[in-house]
């Protein structure tokens, strides 16, 4: 095997100095004081007490799929839910399909296929919840399960997944609404920027004010145009800024700072490490459609059967001997989307030595009745009493930097689907069941017998 240490070591050498700054900070900006004034306003010690007397499941999924020679594909999966009562339920859902998408399509149609078989389960879970206080906790964010687009799957013979996937979506928070369900949505891991977008679209507006009385109305509103372009139109953004600059020079240094951080990478997860130094939550933010999905919103509130021609081709055509009745089904899901709640998600530290979690709640929960069609915009919540009843229930539940949630970390250890036991197990029952000779891909294994 070709040894390439001595390279490794050379490119390690001269890049260590801003290798070390990424791994100990990520990125800095001269906004950083301004980001921390704003953060440790919106920073909350923890909630006293942790919740007792309440029933709840925790519930996650994992997957596996394998690539044959023919092109077809098989898949596995599959979703646990264990309540604090020890009470366990299972649910797996397999088969094999044809796909004409790339790998990334293919590989966001299992993962999207396992989050579905996870939220049937959670559906089941609920009529098992027992007494006043009921929560399902789901692995995951409750949020980025509403931004999926609804479109044609890549996948021949479930053309119109999606649909299914966000009528079971819409069944789920129907039900824990109408049964006073606390539906949390839990993530150990997280790139989500709506913190991030808050804090500085509160800079951007101070600052556009302090230039009230230097630039014209005209001039003003060319800058808040360029931030409304800059993260699709970054290059037509930067465009039209820099005519300004040339008139004012110095005096736009700063917004020139700010439109370029729209467009960097710095995850809320790195703002709360940088800039807190105790445990606690910060100010739960109530987040409308992300910016690029808010026409498609548009393009579904104002005409739905239009969206679904227009969207779902595919689908219509496999159900073209039920095309009406299909698309009247479509229709109503299509309306049940823009009127899901909007989500309150917020952060939280546990232990200063430990990483944050990412909390989504159904925004009911904290008193609005919003919906996703109807908000189109993202703000704190200044009144988030409602959300430390949740902290203290995921206190209950934490038990260190090992188990952020002991009954997610149960459910994740039991549902785990390893390799080796869908080489060993699932395939071998499969070839048993269907009599034949699974035959990999090149890039996976040579022929495997059973």
């Amino acid at each position: 095997m070709p040894r390439f240490l001595d390279l490794f070591v050379h490119e390690v050498r001269k890049k260590k100095e801003i290798m070390r700054k990424i791994m100990e900070s990520g990125r800095t900006s001269l906004l950083d004081d301004d980001f921390r004034n704003i953060f440790l306003r919106h920073w909350h010690p923890l909630p006293e007490g942790e919740l007792e007397g309440f029933c709840l499941f925790a519930v996650d999924g994992s997957r596996g799929v394998r690539e044959y020679a023919n092109g077809s594909r098989f898949y596995i999966a599959r979703a646990f839910a264990f309540s604090n009562e020890g009470e366990k339920l299972r649910l797996l859902e397999t088969g094999m399909f044809l796909a004409k998408g790339s790998d990334e399509d293919v590989s966001s149609y299992i993962s999207q296929k396992t989050e579905l078989v996870e939220m049937k389960l959670a559906l089941e879970a609920i009529s098992h919840l027992k007494g006043a206080k009921k929560a399902i906790l789901i692995d995951g964010s409750l949020f980025g399960r509403m931004m999926h687009l609804p479109m044609d799957s890549v996948v021949e013979g479930d053309r119109d997944f999606l649909i299914e996937y966000m009528d079971v979506y819409s069944k789920l928070l129907s039900e824990c609404r109408r049964k006073n369900v606390l539906l949390v949505g839990v993530s150990k891991d997280s790139r989500a920027m709506f913190l991030r977008d808050v804090i500085l679209d509160f800079i951007c507006t101070n600052e556009l004010q302090s230039l009230n009385s230097t630039l014209s109305a005209d001039e003003i509103r060319i800058l808040k145009t360029c931030i409304e372009k800059v993260e699709e139109q970054p290059d037509v953004s930067f465009r039209m800024f820099r005519n300004l600059k040339r008139r004012y020079g110095a005096l736009l240094n700063r917004f020139e700072e700010i439109l370029k951080e729209y467009i960097r990478f710095r995850p809320d997860f790195q703002i709360v490490l940088n800039f807190s130094s105790t445990p606690g939550y910060c100010t739960p933010v109530e987040l409308g459609p992300v910016r690029w999905i808010k026409k498609e919103f548009e393009s579904m509130m104002r005409n739905p059967e239009r969206f679904v021609r227009s969207r779902f081709r595919n689908a219509i055509a496999e159900n073209i001997e039920r095309e009406d009745e299909f698309v009247e089904y479509a229709v109503r899901v299509i309306d049940e989307i823009t009127s899901f709640p909007t989500v309150v998600s917020f952060h939280l530290l546990l232990d200063s030595r430990d990483t944050p979690l990412r909390v989504d709640v159904p925004s009911w929960i904290c008193g609005s009745n919003n919906t996703l069609g109807g908000f189109m915009k993202t703000r704190f919540v200044e009144n988030h009493s409602a959300v430390e009843e949740i902290i203290c229930l995921l206190k209950a539940g934490y038990a260190g930097l090992r188990d952020y949630n002991v009954w997610l970390k149960h459910v994740d250890d039991e549902v785990k689907l390893h390799e080796k036991d869908i080489d060993a197990l699932y395939e071998r029952l499969l070839e048993k069941e269907l009599g034949i000779t699974l035959i990999h891909t090149r890039g996976y294994r040579r022929v495997k017998y059973p």
